[in-house]
């Protein structure tokens, strides 16, 4: 049940859905409705989940799936899952971080990066 989902994640976050509600600017009485089984319109859902550092997979099944093109890959599922949790504010850090720790492979290293 959607509510479950977004209650329980909520209080992995220290906040409640009627703070995220709030703070996104719409209706607290929203979850009653969720409450009783309703369950929010995609865009609504959408905006949780980004607020909420989520993928929608798992705000609305409780489950996170990995999708089969990261797992065929070869990438390890502890980097997609570490990965995927990074709140958006703070992605940008992350990736120039990586970067600057990336090897660069000897065909490369020649050329002046600008």
């Amino acid at each position: 049940m959607f509510y479950d989902n977004i209650y329980k994640i909520c209080n992995e976050k220290g906040t409640t859905p009627t703070t995220v509600l709030k703070e996104l600017g719409f209706s607290s009485g929203n979850v009653s409705k969720w409450k009783k089984g309703s369950v929010p319109n995609v865009d609504i859902a959408y905006q949780i989940a980004q607020h909420l550092g989520v993928s929608m997979d798992y705000l609305v099944t409780g489950q996170e799936t990995h999708d089969s093109a990261l797992i065929v890959s070869g990438l390890d599922p502890e980097w997609i899952e570490i990965i995927t949790h990074i709140p958006n504010d703070k992605q940008e850090m992350c990736k120039d971080f990586l970067r600057t720790h990336m090897v660069i492979p000897e065909k490369y290293a020649d050329r002046k990066r600008g």
